[in-house]
């Protein structure tokens, strides 16, 4: 993970106010997202179907109730990509899974 420039990607973002403690939980959570799948988030983000199969695994095993880790990572696939992921729902519809 680029870890700097993610970090001043988020303090960039109009959607993120506090600034301080939700850029740090952000990067504290694509860091645990990253030791948890045990793969850059670079090499995850650069596969539509490794992101699609990431979103999945930390939704099931990860506690992820509150979505903070899926957002960590959806927020890292926005920087990288420059678009959003699509939702689960959407994305299943459209590749037929």
């Amino acid at each position: 993970m680029l870890e700097s420039q993610f970090e001043k990607y988020l303090i960039g973002d109009a959607n993120i106010t506090s600034k301080t403690k939700a850029v740090n939980s952000r990067m504290s959570k694509a860091r645990a997202v990253e030791e948890y799948l045990s793969e850059s988030l670079d090499v995850i983000v650069q596969d539509d179907m490794k992101m699609y199969d990431a979103l999945r695994r930390i939704k099931q095993n990860m506690n992820d109730g509150n979505g903070s880790y899926s957002n960590s990572l959806r927020k890292y696939y926005s920087f990288k990509n420059k678009h959003e992921f699509p939702r689960i729902v959407d994305f299943e519809r459209k590749n037929g899974l």
